[in-house]
Parts: structure tokens; sequence; C-alpha cells
């Protein structure tokens, strides 16, 4: 069996054809144009899908789709995509009709979240916690092995519980967010403000390279103050914000995903050290901490998740 996992990106939208253990068939782009509508949207990604089968001999039995935004796991309409700049967007119905496939959708995180606790927590009955650490902050919860939604499909956003009343500007309009500290955005705005010469920061720690979490992890690793202050309260902050769900979920796991978790090693202590901080100690002892470098996590929890739901 296989299914068809699609990630709608505010740039791009990625195409990946996954068998029922996860294993990746095929991968495909092409130019999301969110100007150009919903309509010619449907339109071109049914046309992708439709090459995808083709040139990979495959058939499909259903569509999973991530979206970054928020989506209505039940209604499959896209409610809000700030990247998209979509507001109540039906999208599952459309899809469904054009490709002749089965359809849901969920916000990307939650795909994220799945595919972690497939291709990482092997299924196990457990509660985790999946954090999505990339422009932004994105979380999906796993409850006793099923995906938790809320009363609105709009649970886990992890991103944007309040670190400090008034504090540093978020892009959704709110101030103090997890996001505006520890989004590889929020982490740059920070690095910015204590690295007045980023030109000649690059050229020390990173030549031909840009301003960027890349570039701070070398500068850390080459032992720059600056550096390490900055990863050092990136995880103070990712502590303080992860403290509040773990004490409200109790979850057997944290998993880190995303292009920020690959500088774990550079924040984690001093996340670990905030754990060990908490009066209330006791689910903090027992949690495991793992993270996945896997780039797909998201796309085949979207492929999985749609044949699951057949």
């Amino acid at each position: 069996m296989t299914g068809i996992g699609i990630d709608i990106g505010g740039t791009n939208t990625k195409l990946l054809v996954a068998d029922e253990k996860g294993n990746v068939v095929s991968v495909s782009r092409f130019p999301t144009e969110a100007e150009k509508g919903p309509e010619d949207f449907v339109k071109r990604l049914s046309s992708a899908v439709a090459k995808i089968k083709k040139e990979n001999n495959v058939s499909p039995l259903a569509i999973g789709i991530g979206a970054a935004g928020d989506a209505d796991p039940e209604t499959g309409v896209l409610r809000y995509a700030p990247n998209l700049k979509w507001r109540n967007v039906p999208l599952t119905g459309p899809i469904s009709e054009a490709t002749g496939l089965p359809c849901v959708m969920e916000n990307d995180a939650n795909m994220a979240a799945w595919g972690a606790y497939v291709m990482e927590l092997g299924r196990k009955p457990c509660n985790a916690l999946v954090l999505t650490m990339g422009t932004g902050i994105g979380s999906g919860i796993i409850i006793n092995g099923s995906l938790y939604h809320g009363a609105t499909g709009t649970a886990g956003e992890a991103g944007h519980l309040t670190l400090e009343q008034g504090g540093r500007l978020c892009n959704c309009g709110r101030r103090g967010c997890l996001e505006a500290y520890c989004g590889s955005v929020g982490i740059m705005r920070r690095a910015a403000e204590a690295i007045p010469d980023q030109e000649a920061f690059i050229k020390k720690y990173n030549p031909g390279g840009i301003f960027d979490p890349y570039t701070l992890s070398k500068a850390y690793e080459a032992g720059d103050s600056a550096a390490i202050k900055l990863w050092h309260d990136t995880g103070r902050y990712l502590g303080e914000g992860l403290a509040n769900l773990i004490l409200l979920f109790n979850p057997h796991y944290v998993v880190l995903t995303g292009g920020v978790s690959k500088s774990r090693d550079k924040f984690l202590p001093a996340m670990k050290e905030v754990f060990k901080g908490q009066p209330i100690s006791t689910p903090f002892e027992k949690l495991e901490i793992r993270a996945s470098d896997n780039p797909e996590l998201g796309s085949i929890g979207s492929a999985l998740f749609g044949l699951e739901q057949l």
C-alpha cells in the first residue's frame, strides 16, 4: 500500500509517496503560487499527483495534507494560512474530487508529530510531545497513541505560549510568544542585537555563508561568547515553555524536529537545567528527549496518516 503526503509551503508544495512502513518511494515539488488562488492550486496539484503516479507506477490509496496554519481536520477547510494568505479555503473536498483519492488534512506540525510517532517511536502506546523548530515553532500532541486535536482541531500551538508579558513581537502579532525567542527568525533577531558587525562575524566563523543559526553554531563551536550566550538563552527559553507543557501533559517523550533542532547540542544543556530546577520533578525524571533529523518527517506522517484514515 502507498499513500501520498503533501506539504503545502509558502514557496513550494512537496509531494511524497510512501508505503505503509514509511519507506519513501518518490519526492517531487512544484511552485505553490498561492496568489493564483486555491482553484488554480488544486488543478496544478492534481496534475502533479497524476505525474508522480505515472512516473513511479504506483496506485496510492489516499492523500494526507500538512498545511501550516489553522486547519480543520473534520471539514477539510484551511481556516487561515498566513504564509499563503488564504482564509476559509475548502481543500480536501476539491482535491479528492480532482484526484479521485480520499483526502485528509491536518496542521503540518500534527503531521510531523504523527511521522515522529510512527518513525521515531515505533507506535509505542505512549504520550508524546513533538516540537517542530523551524522558522517558527509548531507542535503536535500524541495521547495514548492518538493525535490530540482539542475541541476545534487547534490543539498544539506551543509556539504561541506566552513566555514574557509584553516581550518580543511574534509574527502572530502578539508579544512574548515562545516562537519569538526560539524559532530561527526569533533567534536571529536576538543575534542581530548581540552581534552588531555581522559581516565580520560571518567572515570569521563561516566564510561564504550567511548570518543564520548554522553560522551561530560554528561560532559556538569556536568558543565565541556571544554565540554561546545566544544558544544558552535559547535553551533556557525553550525549557521554560516546554516545562509548562510537560507539567500539563506529562508525556513519555519529547521529540524535537526541524532545522533549529540540528543545533540541539548547543541548547539542550540549558534546557535540561530548567527541567532540573522544577519543584514538581516527577514528570521530568523519566522524560525521554529525542531528536529526528529526518527532513521528510512531516510528509511521511501525512502519507501514513492518510492511509490510516481509510
